[in-house]
């Protein structure tokens, strides 16, 4: 009786290769792409980005708001923009460079807007290979998807996947 159901055949194996497998993100940390700017002459991590100078680092792992230790990713972040002013600590030949930073986060960093990106001044502060703060001028995006900082686009690839396969079943049939 189902097999008389149209693309029964079809729909049966996408909801089984996505049970088998599609780890649960709950247990494991997503993959983001880390790098930062540390040479504005020649800079990796500047878009457009090149994910073969800095591959993807699977089962992001980062410190947590209030605890000890590195626990799983939720979300990757892309912050790129001008370096207007460093303090003390800082390395001062950054002012007047665009910066770039990739990471991975546990926590919403930017819970409180509500948005996935904005652009603004920010104060960025305990990043690698950067002493003291910085203040930049630029945009700073979150998103909780497999490489995802990698680019502007939003987009998850599953959904991208799944709409691709839904619409190859529908022009079969």
């Amino acid at each position: 009786m189902l097999k008389n159901i149209p693309c029964w055949e079809q729909c049966t194996t996408l909801i089984i290769y996505m049970v088998l497998f599609i780890e649960p993100i709950a247990s494991q940390g997503l993959a983001c792409y880390k790098c930062m700017t540390t040479d504005p002459n020649n800079d990796g991590c500047r878009d457009p980005f090149s994910s073969l100078i800095n591959p993807v680092q699977i089962n992001c792992q980062a410190t947590a708001f209030g605890k000890n230790g590195t626990f799983p990713a939720k979300f990757c972040v892309k912050i790129s923009g001008r370096v207007l002013s460093a303090d003390s600590d800082a390395n001062a030949s950054y002012i007047n460079t665009v910066l770039y930073y990739r990471t991975c986060v546990v926590d919403n960093i930017m819970e409180s807007t509500k948005l996935l990106e904005t652009s603004g001044n920010f104060r960025l502060k305990g990043l690698q290979d950067l002493n003291g703060s910085i203040r930049l001028q630029g945009s700073m995006s979150i998103c909780s998807f497999d490489g995802c900082n990698k680019a502007r686009s939003l987009h998850s690839p599953l959904l991208m996947t799944s709409i691709g396969l839904l619409l190859s079943i529908y022009y079969y049939y």
